[in-house]
């Protein structure tokens, strides 16, 4: 009955669109192999493999995501198939050529969704019954062109967007906000009409909740890999963390309009309101549609940003010298959702553009500055990630390690056992091993059973197909199927993968014998990878999630700190003091996000990760999104290290930002107190103007994000 009711949750979320596009890819490859009498193994798997990594977004990144794949994939096909002799040699190869591509996972978001795929073309080639480099050579080839067809398939002619649901939903929740702020008017006491205001609130309450809840659960569903990594993931979860806090706001000034009995007063809050909804009926506008022009308008100096965010701050000017106290609180109000307008289209725009930018054309450049008097070139962000994560206390560091021994071990098996079609050991060993042993365990047991059920099922149809055409016509339908349930049940996408390439591999037709194979050697190879993690560095407890997000916390507090200390040097001593004090804390902030973001993405394909935390969030959005500002906060230390400068005020702000840090890295990790205090919003009333000041302002928001992040998910372990 379990097995049912399971199927049955996996019917339901069946992602058919990509499942489709797998199965054309695959079948157009196979039929032109097979027209002009090629073999069909290596383009089919280049148009399977290709629709796998396609993670969607803008369409750059998915070229880019797919390119890595089709090159690393052929040069681990080609390395893979000449290192087959001698076996020392083999060994070693294999080690150091698993060691480089899964510790490459830390250098960009293309090489972490590839780094697997590419390790089980590495072990394909060399299991293939080719061992001279010209046949490699055709087979890579063939594997180009598979996957350059899927790439025109998915991009071109197919173009479809895994996070479209969830834009649109993030959408949805701006366009609630705009109609219900563009529809607020100021109502007498005791009338009539106060009470239909009351009861269009409470509707717009329950409907912007509605619309929120629906936003999390589309891009929780979301089957991208390495979600933490995904550029329109991350700001997807900004925009719905940025629509969260205007919604508070919202409500803050329908209360105070209600308080108004100043027409003066009333007048600028209507026409705050007027903007507000202006603003967010533009961010709507862009999630919903792909912008004309990419997202540009978006940017610090577009015409979005114009209109709604660079007039509004030239006209709310004025009223700061009034002295009214209703106006000095709209002016605080107002400013503060003036900021969250900026970061939404911040959002935006790298939604579409794939890139992350920074808030504003000034601090864009002063963050460059101070990455060159940092002594970093650039483009060298990559070097920063292997520094951070060269070291025995990094996660990845560890795991790569652990996959050297263990493909050096799986060609040593192979070959002393003289294993049939042994890369299917070595291929299994590379994918069910994970970080932790937990989630090894978890995927060793449902590879393992989705692969013995699906093997049954492959000898069944090995034994009754008797045509070429028919075993086409059989893989595309199982291709279409493995694809529609990836990222919903691993369990059932081995099932279904299984008899994709049992018959894809088949010697000869109806040898069902060989199914037995693929079987027998997933068993030992998963056996191989519990025994590694046992053996190796074992990591038994259950993921603590929170603990990696709490040195995350602590890293961030201690390179706050860190610049602190930094603006205290005397200028001539300045590029010793950042090479001596402010790049160990930099690489630790580096090495520190990426454990807490390698653990974060294993656990977004974990069916069994996200439970609801007492107040109804999610909590792998919870997770995502203090992820997400851990290094948006890294990002706004290393741009305030060269334009800020120490002065009272500054310091004694920036202090409370490490404190504030430091108390929610201590509850995290089970070290300090059971609740967490938000900071009040006076804290963070004296910024304005200035890209130093701004950018302590955008630390403080940050920080507040954390915080009420760390609490949701305290709350969902209480």
């Amino acid at each position: 009955m379990g097995v049912w009711t399971s199927f049955g949750g996996v019917v339901r979320r069946l992602q058919w669109t990509r499942g489709l596009r797998a199965g054309v890819a695959v079948a157009a490859a196979m039929t032109v192999c097979s027209m002009l009498h090629k073999p069909m193994g290596w383009a089919a798997l280049g148009g399977f493999e290709a629709i796998l990594v396609d993670n969607g977004g803008p369409y750059r990144s998915r070229l880019r995501t797919i390119a890595t794949l089709l090159a690393g994939g052929s040069v681990a096909c080609v390395v893979g198939a000449i290192s087959n002799t001698p076996l020392a040699l083999a060994c070693v190869v294999t080690a150091a050529f698993c060691f480089v591509a899964t510790f490459a996972r830390v250098i960009a978001q293309p090489v972490a969704s590839t780094s697997v795929i590419i390790l089980v073309l590495y072990f394909a080639g060399y299991g293939g019954g080719t061992h001279v480099l010209s046949e490699a050579l055709g087979n890579a080839l063939a594997f180009v062109l598979g996957g350059a067809w899927a790439a025109v398939l998915s991009l071109g002619l197919w173009p479809v967007d895994p996070f479209r649901p969830a834009r649109r939903g993030v959408a949805d929740c701006y366009q609630v906000l705009a109609n219900f702020a563009a529809t607020v008017r100021r109502t007498a006491s005791h009338s009539p009409e106060r009470e239909a205001a009351r009861v269009r609130t409470h509707e717009f309450q329950r409907n912007m909740r509605i619309a929120m809840e629906t936003a999390r659960g589309a891009l929780e569903t979301t089957a991208a890999r390495t979600t933490a990594r995904t550029v329109r993931a991350r700001n997807l979860t900004v925009l719905l963390e940025t629509a969260d806090i205007l919604f508070s706001e919202t409500i803050r000034w329908t209360e105070l309009l209600e308080g108004i009995e100043d027409d003066g007063a009333e007048a600028v809050l209507m026409d705050a309101f007027r903007w507000l909804s202006a603003a967010e009926h533009a961010v709507s506008r862009g999630l919903e549609h792909r912008p004309e022009d990419g997202g540009t308008s978006f940017a610090p100096e577009g015409s979005h940003s114009i209109q709604h965010v660079r007039r509004r701050a030239e006209a709310i000017e004025p009223h700061g010298a009034k002295e009214a106290a209703m106006l000095g609180h709209l002016l605080v109000e107002e400013r503060d959702a003036l900021q969250n307008i900026e970061i939404a289209f911040e959002a935006v725009r790298a939604v579409w553009s794939g890139a992350e930018v920074r808030a504003g054309g000034a601090a864009a450049r002063w963050e460059g500055l101070a990455r060159r008097n940092a002594g970093v070139e650039a483009g060298s962000g990559w070097m920063d990630a292997i520094r951070a994560n060269w070291t025995g206390e990094s996660l990845m560091m560890r795991h790569a390690l652990r996959i050297a021994v263990v493909g050096g071990a799986d060609v040593l098996l192979m070959r002393m056992a003289h294993v049939s079609h042994g890369s299917w050991l070595g291929m299994t060993s590379i994918i069910v091993l994970q970080p932790y042993g937990s989630g090894t365990l978890r995927k060793s047991l449902q590879r393992v059973g989705g692969t013995i059920a699906g093997g049954v099922l492959a000898a069944l149809l090995a034994a009754s197909i008797h045509s070429q055409t028919g075993i086409i016509a059989v893989i595309t339908v199982t291709s279409v199927l493995t694809l529609a349930t990836y990222a919903v049940d691993y369990g059932w996408y081995s099932f279904f993968l299984t008899p994709t390439f049992v018959l894809m591999s088949l010697p000869h037709l109806q040898d069902w014998h060989f199914a037995e194979v693929r079987m027998a050697t997933t068993v030992l190879g998963a056996m191989v990878s519990l025994a590694a993690m046992w053996l190796l560095w074992p990591e038994r407890e259950q993921t603590q999630l929170g603990l990696l997000l709490g040195r995350g916390a602590a890293a961030d507090a201690a390179y706050v700190r860190a610049m602190l200390r930094f603006w205290t040097v005397a200028d001539g001593q300045r590029t010793v003091a950042d090479r001596e004090v402010m790049a160990p804390a930099r690489r630790l902030c580096g090495l520190a996000i990426n454990d807490a973001e390698e653990a974060l993405d294993r656990l977004m394909l974990e069916p069994s990760f996200g439970r609801k935390s007492a107040n109804g969030k999610d909590v792998k959005m919870t997770a995502l999104t203090f992820v997400t500002y851990l290094r948006r906060l890294t990002r706004s230390v290393t741009t305030l290290q060269g334009v800020g400068m120490r002065d009272a005020a500054a310091v004694r702000r920036l202090e409370a930002v490490a404190a504030r840090l430091e108390a929610v890295s201590g509850v995290l990790v089970g070290h300090g107190s059971a609740a967490i205090v938000v900071a009040p919003k006076e804290a963070v009333e004296a910024a304005r103007g200035g890209v130093a000041e701004q950018q302590i302002l955008r630390m403080e928001r940050q920080t507040g994000v954390m915080e009420r992040a760390a609490a949701e998910m305290l709350q969902e372990t209480a």
